[in-house]
């Protein structure tokens, strides 16, 4: 809807004006009215207006002033002059100040109608380049790439994510097309440097950026067709969903560009293919478990996926999840024993992705809660941790040593505390979904009412509250730092207008979210 403003000095014309035409369906609403230029001029200064609609002979301030005064401060406004004199000196005044139209009164309803038709034609294309503009910056912008990324990883590890949340992430990062596509997931990190490692040249940590960069630009080159992403708690590797047909091809010109250009040796799995977004998490295990194939066998060639195997069931994750969450290291380690065993018994494949699976949900639970634990590489995609597991009782007591780190946490802080804490910063994390306390009562295995409570007295706030003020500090950012419309923040933070957000932010802010951006963009120029 576009705002128009109309500077008339006979009231009787501008109550003519606003019933000669339906405004709403045209497209406009009136937001002003003045009786003279000078009005005019204050309403201009103070508002936003897409359309300035005005006499040209008016008392105080006259409509040739007042054009004046728009061609200095609003050029992008338009001007839609309406006289009762045909004189030279208003056609003209009208012509150096770019008016759209130049009616004579009394003005017609189709005069007026048509006009308003011709100008918010111009005002939609005007706002659709600004619009795609505004969005392929923000495409290109790092936090752009940050959330996409997260949101690739919440589905891979298959973090259940409410499905109106699902479509809106979907076609915001624009996936939509991929949800029933079959797919690949490849896997790839750089194994060794050759002449340079032997020339006591740069290591593997100063090859990774490169590394990153360049599997970046290969997957740009068929951006539709492939995703790439990270998982920044592991920063060896790199891991892209691909459109089934295209993974080898990948595969040989990523291998090929950096031997060439980074004299590397780079690890590649390929998993097997997959169709839906609900076995996104096994293709991608998939493609772990291939990438440590390819490293036992010595080489860079990628290994095939031999193990098509179920994943563990879901049932069985979520108790594990339970256990760990609570302490319970002995029921933890009974789950753990019995799945190692089954299934070493199957398969080395099986056996290792097992393995995969397992350390793939404690590096999940632990990346929600904070703690000093010490520095160490993520054990779950670590090819060298992988190798050393030569029977079920091994990798048992590695994981339990693991897993006792996270219970010897739980006993130092109370589990409740712990428990709110790992929430916050799910929260956090995913403040732009969906998010309700039933969902994540569920998540935590608490019971709603007990979890509000218990929340608020952890957090000292209410559960609305406290992703009420994630989302506006999120949207505080957004308006300050891009030039995004308040509908598309409205989204981007979770909300389900851009009208609620309106309310909730000026009611915490006691001004509007354009207001806002207005008065940052002041201080700033100020400063």
């Amino acid at each position: 809807m576009y705002n128009v403003l109309i500077a008339d000095d006979e009231i009787e014309v501008r109550e003519g004006l606003k019933l000669k035409v339906d405004w709403q369906a045209s497209g406009f609403q009136i937001t002003g009215e003045a009786a003279n230029g000078l009005e005019a001029e204050s309403l201009l200064k103070a508002g936003h207006y897409d359309l300035l609609i005005t006499d040209m002979s008016m008392p105080v301030m006259d409509g040739v002033k007042l054009l004046d005064v728009c061609r200095s401060y609003i050029p992008d406004i338009r001007i839609m002059i309406i006289t009762g004199y045909e004189d030279f000196q208003y056609a003209r005044a009208g012509v150096r100040s770019q008016a759209a139209d130049y009616l004579l009164k009394p003005v017609t309803r189709d005069d007026l109608k048509s006009a308003l038709e011709r100008i918010k034609a111009s005002l939609d294309k005007e706002r659709k380049v600004r619009d795609e503009s505004e969005m392929m910056q923000w495409r290109l912008s790092q936090y752009y790439q940050e959330m996409k990324g997260r949101f690739l990883m919440d589905l891979v590890r298959g973090d259940r994510i409410p499905p109106s949340s699902l479509s809106e992430r979907l076609r915001l990062f624009h996936l939509d097309a991929w949800q029933e596509s079959e797919v690949c997931f490849i896997t790839a990190g750089i194994r060794s440097t050759r002449s340079r490692m032997e020339a006591g040249g740069r290591d593997l940590e100063q090859l990774r950026l490169p590394f990153h960069m360049l599997c970046h630009e290969l997957a740009q080159l068929h951006s539709e067709n492939i995703q790439m992403f990270r998982d920044h708690a592991n920063a060896a590797t790199v891991h892209c969903v691909i459109a089934r047909g295209l993974q080898q091809e990948f595969a040989r010109r990523l291998t090929e560009q950096a031997d060439a250009l980074l004299d590397v040796d780079v690890l590649i799995g390929i998993g097997r293919p997959v169709t839906g977004l609900a076995r996104w998490k096994e293709g991608y295990l998939h493609s772990l478990l291939a990438w440590n194939m390819a490293w036992r066998q010595g080489g860079p060639t990628p290994a095939p996926v031999t193990d098509h195997s179920p994943l563990l069931p879901e049932e069985t994750s979520r108790t594990l999840h339970r256990c760990l969450v609570r302490g319970q290291m002995d029921a933890f380690g009974d789950i753990i024993r019995k799945e190692l065993r089954d299934a070493f018994a199957i398969s080395s494949p099986r056996f290792y992705r097992c393995i995969f699976q397992i350390s793939l949900l404690m590096e999940s639970i632990l990346a929600d809660v904070p703690r000093d634990l010490p520095e160490r590489e993520p054990i779950g995609l670590s090819p060298d941790w992988v190798l050393l597991m030569e029977s079920p009782e091994q990798a048992e007591r590695l994981l339990m040593e693991w897993a006792q780190q996270y219970a010897f946490g739980e006993r130092e802080t109370h589990a409740e505390q712990t428990v709110i804490e790992s929430a916050k910063r799910y929260i956090e994390e995913h403040y732009m979904q969906d998010l309700t306390l039933t969902n994540l009562a569920e998540q935590y295995n608490y019971h709603p009412t007990y979890f509000s409570e218990m929340f608020k007295e952890a957090a000292g706030v209410t559960f609305i509250q406290y992703v009420t003020e994630m989302r506006m500090r999120q949207a505080v950012r957004l308006l300050t730092e891009t030039g995004l419309t308040v509908w598309d923040i409205a989204e981007l933070v979770g909300f389900s207008s851009p009208g609620y957000f309106s309310s909730k932010f000026k009611k915490m802010f006691h001004m509007s979210p354009s207001d806002f951006r207005l008065a940052a963009t002041r201080k700033k120029q100020q400063s």
